[in-house]
């Protein structure tokens, strides 16, 4: 059996993304994929990372970092991750069609595919059949953990780490010979800045697992002055490219001193368990079979996935390649466990994260379960063009079947989906404001009730709805936030107080903006008593307070 050629391959491979996030497919401009998130918060808000990036691209980024939301903070963009890159992949869309829904999807449906093309290629450079190769890409395509993330945008982008293994493989391969390398020189320079800035996650993630392929792979042969000239130059561009967009987004994180509480990593950190947890929308053991997950992250690899990827370990082939591959299994495994892992009094991830770089920030190391299915998915390629060999007369049927009954065995359809907000143009508190010089500062109430994730689904609704706001708001969601929002947040719930309104005045704040239609909202003429009305909507049932201190 022969497999397409290159373009075919990619059409393939798209028309398996299409099936794996079904049905979004027939909700291209009215809804974006929740996944396992239980509300709307995290998908609206990478809505909004990436509406904020490609505003600030149309205006040529007159204020990339300083993202209006935690007034009066600087910097507030570099609290969570800022996907630069997937922002200008879905502008042409986005702004084509004046559809933020289509580009964003577009976007995920773009993912998944590079993630089959790129281990598709990685694959085939190792030597794996065309056959085994094609059908371990449409596996890894859908992994479990994807499926469980689709609705964390950045976390589907696992091609990153695939694209810098290829390059490395490629480099490696032609500076051991007579052959140029500087063209595959440039594209492993350029896997670093597209993983960070698709996934910083997966960026960070990559500071372990590509000098270990790099170990894995060196060969007395490499050991050239011509060679290690190329890797210094390539080191460099990395710098270049990706150097001063990092530094920039640590100074504000530092600046605010960001880390993460070791209660909060360990919470965050996987259990043994976590890899017996199947997804409650997984089609056959949670919608078919009826099983229901419990406590903790949903990890469960697969049954199939594991045995494949056993039998890849088989054979004499590429033994420098599948000794990666399993220590990388073992390695991500190890460190996705996080502070949970006591190697007899010693914590592992607690060195890392007080020593490495960007660690301390990161708060759920069970995202490193990703590269233990990324890695055997590469395993299962091996595994696949074993059986292949082992059972040659028959490989045409049977590799197709095996790799069917792994990728049923993953599927987690139908996906659930989020429908996106409206975003009118014209709103008319903001545009009362916007009139207003200079651009005024406001904090919107009913505020988050309290700092669980469900309670910010309305504040990622009024940041996306607020693009044509000329000013800031109090109010955000993001990775970090900043050290006295917990204060702010008491002082809005209680609010009106007259410490509350001192509080406002101190930050700057100009208008108390209140949707009396909602629940958990002040009274208005609880407000008046203190503060004068600047602008009614009575349409909208949103009145503008004006919080300047009297003369």
């Amino acid at each position: 059996m022969r497999v397409a050629g290159p373009g075919r391959i990619f059409i393939l491979f798209i028309v398996s993304a299409v099936v794996l996030t079904y049905p979004l497919g027939r909700r291209l401009f009215s809804h974006i994929p929740r996944g396992d998130e239980p509300v709307g918060v995290v998908p609206f808000f990478n809505l909004w990372t990436l509406q904020w990036n490609i505003d600030q691209l149309q205006q040529g980024y007159p204020r990339y970092w300083d993202a209006p939301i935690f007034a009066p903070d600087r910097g507030a963009f570099a609290f969570s991750e800022t996907q630069p890159l997937s922002a200008l992949l879905a502008a042409p869309l986005w702004l084509g069609l004046q559809s933020p829904a289509a580009g964003y999807n577009a976007l995920v449906l773009l993912f998944l595919t590079l993630n089959g093309w790129f281990a598709y290629w990685l694959l085939r450079h190792w030597e794996v059949s065309g056959l085994s190769a094609f059908l371990a890409a449409l596996v890894t395509q859908a992994l479990p953990f994807v499926a469980q993330e689709m609705g964390v945008l950045q976390l589907i982008a696992v091609f990153g780490l695939l694209w810098s293994l290829l390059f490395l493989s490629l480099f490696l391969k032609q500076a051991g010979s007579d052959r140029p390398a500087w063209r595959t020189g440039f594209g492993l320079a350029l896997g670093t800045p597209v993983t960070f800035f698709t996934c910083s996650y997966y960026g960070l993630c990559s500071v372990f697992f590509l000098p270990l392929a790099f170990m894995f792979q060196f060969q007395k042969k490499h050991l050239r002055l011509k060679t290690l000239a190329q890797l210094l130059a390539i080191g460099l561009i990395l710098v270049l490219l990706s150097g001063p967009f990092l530094w920039a987004q640590q100074q504000h994180l530092r600046r605010h001193g960001f880390s993460r509480s070791a209660q909060t990593i360990e919470n965050n950190s996987a259990r043994l368990a976590d890899y017996g947890q199947v997804l409650d929308h997984n089609l056959l053991y949670g919608r078919l079979l009826g099983l229901e997950s419990g406590q903790g992250q949903r990890l469960f690899p697969g049954y199939g996935l594991t045995a494949i990827a056993i039998l890849g370990l088989f054979g004499r082939q590429q033994p420098r390649v599948k000794r990666y591959l399993l220590v990388a299994t073992l390695l991500a495994f190890g460190l996705s466990l996080g502070l949970r892992l006591d190697l007899g009094g010693g914590v592992p991830y607690d060195w890392i994260r007080l020593h490495v770089p960007g660690f301390g920030q990161l708060r759920s190391p069970f995202r490193f379960a990703a590269l233990v299915q990324v890695h055997l998915a590469l395993l299962a390629g091996f595994g696949l063009h074993n059986v292949g060999r082992w059972f040659f007369p028959y490989r045409s049927l049977i590799l197709p079947v095996v790799a069917a009954l792994v990728i049923i065995e993953a599927l987690a359809l139908p996906l659930p989906l989020q429908p996106t907000p409206p975003q009118p143009e014209r709103i008319p508190w903001q545009t009362w404001l916007d009139d207003r010089e200079p651009a005024a500062r406001i904090v919107i109430l009913p505020f988050a009730a309290s700092n669980r994730v469900a309670d910010f689904e309305q504040t990622t609704r009024w940041m996306l709805a607020n693009r044509h706001f000329q000013g800031e708001m109090l109010n955000g969601y993001s990775g970090f936030f900043p050290q006295d929002h917990g204060q702010v947040r008491e002082a809005m719930l209680q609010f009106p107080t007259l410490a509350g309104i001192d509080l406002l005045r101190e930050k700057g704040i100009d208008f108390v903006l209140v949707f009396h239609n909602m629940a958990g909202a002040p009274a208005s003429e609880a407000i008046q008593t203190h503060l004068p009305i600047a602008f009614h909507d009575e349409a909208g049932q949103v009145i503008l307070y004006s919080i300047k201190a009297p003369d």
